[in-house]
């Protein structure tokens, strides 16, 4: 999982700490300057979290071809809209302008809410899959080593139980990930936030499962590796 840590760095590094709400400024419309300034600086910060994630996204090694294509167009299509809302707002000549502008930046990319989410949940979960293929290799091999084993008149131990356990755990990582990411990057920026972060939250709570169940599986897996080796075996 280093790989999801470090794109957890990379992304939480150029997440601005203002959140998404728009900005709140004067009614006064001699403020219109400093609510463009302010609108620009919360976009610049979108913008610069975007670029980030683009590099996270085409350095990750895990992710499929399928999932990088969906998050890259995702991203350079909010790159290419924010770049133009960027424009508008330095055009604008009223407040009401600016503050349209400013709840188009929250509701119509959700950078932080739904885009970045997107980015690190889909990375991590290609990794789990590649993790899960290999537990399965693994689990093959060692099943075949516990069975000469036995046949050769070796006490196994708890070593079948293990490997039942791992297989069940395996299972269980496999459904409960299931049309998650691709759920996850079907949703769209809207409005309600709490409705986007509801389904970000399924998404998020499955690969949370999904990891538990690998890393016992993993244990499993250990655990059958030191029987063999105490039985002489690889």
């Amino acid at each position: 999982m280093k790989v999801l840590t470090r794109a957890g760095l990379l992304i939480g590094s150029a997440v601005i700490a203002a959140g998404v709400a728009a900005p709140a400024y004067a009614a006064d419309p001699a403020g219109i300057d400093e609510a463009k300034k302010v609108v620009t600086a919360q976009i610049d910060g979108r913008l610069a979290a975007l670029h980030t994630m683009q590099t996270v996204v085409n350095g990750a090694p895990r992710l499929t071809p399928g999932h990088k294509s969906t998050l890259n167009g995702v991203l350079g299509g909010d790159v290419t809209g924010l770049t133009a809302l960027r424009t508008k707002v330095a055009g604008e000549t009223t407040l009401a302008g600016v503050k349209a502008d400013a709840d188009s930046m929250v509701n119509d990319y959700r950078v932080y809410l739904l885009v970045e989410p997107k980015v690190r949940l889909t990375i991590a979960a290609d990794l789990g899959t590649a993790v899960y293929g290999e537990l399965r290799d693994v689990q093959d091999k060692l099943t075949a080593l516990v069975a000469a084993a036995k046949k050769a008149g070796k006490d196994v131990g708890t070593a079948e139980a293990d490997l039942a356990d791992m297989q069940a755990r395996l299972q269980d990582a496999s459904a409960v990930m299931a049309g998650k990411i691709d759920a996850l990057l079907a949703i769209q920026p809207g409005p309600d936030g709490q409705a986007i972060k509801t389904q970000v939250d399924v998404a998020r709570a499955a690969l949370d499962t999904a990891r538990a169940d690998l890393r016992k599986a993993t244990v499993d897996a250990k655990h059958v590796r030191d029987i063999l080796k105490g039985l002489g075996g690889s």
